[in-house]
């Protein structure tokens, strides 16, 4: 849900997670303007933007480089379908840049320069959704050897944001739901990561596999687990719904939360049988909740000896 977000404090709680996403031969440096105007966004959905655009920069600069996140304010723009006041928010990157032809289709969804395997193409394609859902706009700047520059431009709101403790601080830690073991179900490796870190700060364990068979496999070999946690959308015979549907048969105690960026349809989906679901984009709050909640529900006894 959009709300109103101090960039500098958002961009800020993300520095960790940043730093590990990244290689030893980078560098990250932030520069936030003073007074910087707060912009109405979903903070979910922004983290997920800055994240992805920082992955794609770390891909464009195979031996190392720097990456540069900066927010401005921008007054009274009035630059063709920018009319009023916004910040800017840039992640430039010192890396291999793009050619006019990759440049032209570069917001295509799944248009990607990578090998299979490495990526989903879908960075600056969800940096124009987001922009565009924020009322804003992507600009994006780049040639070859000389980097790339992704611009969002996001309307400014006269609301105050409202802040959430960070869960990794020591006033966060309070409200981390851990311990206990989580198998994690995640095809992307990049997906995957951002998924076990932010698991990982709420206190738990992780287990991490890339299929619905292979986390049937690893119910089956009596490893520990509390909860399972799987994308909706997998490659395979099975997808998470039907993962779901088959451990309740298997194993009936233990918990199943489940994610999608299409939750309502997955839903549907499941027909008449219950399903624990958390919408696409999620903030770690929210994901801590989540499985808290299918912790709670879940009948007793949530491990097999």
């Amino acid at each position: 849900m959009p709300e109103a977000a101090d960039l500098k404090r958002l961009i800020g709680d993300m520095r960790e997670l940043l730093n590990r996403s990244l290689r030893g031969d980078m560098q990250i440096e932030s520069f936030f303007a003073e007074c910087l105007w707060p912009v109405e966004v979903d903070p979910g959905e922004l983290e997920l933007v800055v994240l992805n655009l920082a992955l794609n920069a770390r891909d464009a600069m195979p031996t190392g480089g720097k990456i540069e996140i900066r927010a401005q304010n921008c007054p009274a723009l009035a630059d063709h379908d920018l009319h009023g006041d916004f910040v800017r928010l840039d992640i430039a990157d010192s890396g291999v840049g793009m050619s006019p032809e990759v440049l032209a289709h570069a917001f295509e969804p799944f248009f990607t320069t990578k090998e299979v395997g490495s990526g989903s193409g879908l960075g600056l394609a969800q940096a124009h959704g987001f922009a565009k859902a924020s009322g804003g706009v992507v600009r994006i700047a780049s040639s070859p050897g000389q980097g790339t520059l992704v611009s969002l431009f996001l309307p400014r709101t006269l609301k105050s944001p409202a802040y959430l403790p960070q869960l990794n601080s020591p006033a966060g830690n309070g409200n981390a739901v851990g311990a206990g073991q989580v198998l994690v179900v995640e095809d992307d490796d990049e997906v995957a990561a951002l998924t076990v870190e932010m698991i990982h700060q709420l206190g738990y364990d992780t287990t991490r596999v890339a299929s619905a068979e292979a986390a049937l496999g690893a119910i089956a070999d009596r490893r520990a687990v509390d909860i399972v946690f799987s994308d909706v959308m997998m490659p395979g015979r099975m997808n998470g719904v039907e993962l779901a549907q088959e451990i309740r048969r298997r194993r009936p105690n233990l918990p199943v939360l489940l994610t999608s960026g299409y939750a309502e349809a997955a839903r549907r989906n499941a027909g008449a049988q219950p399903i624990k679901i958390i919408p696409k984009p999620y903030r770690i709050d929210e994901l801590r909740d989540a499985l808290a909640a299918v912790r709670q529900d879940a009948p007793e006894p949530l491990r097999e000896h």
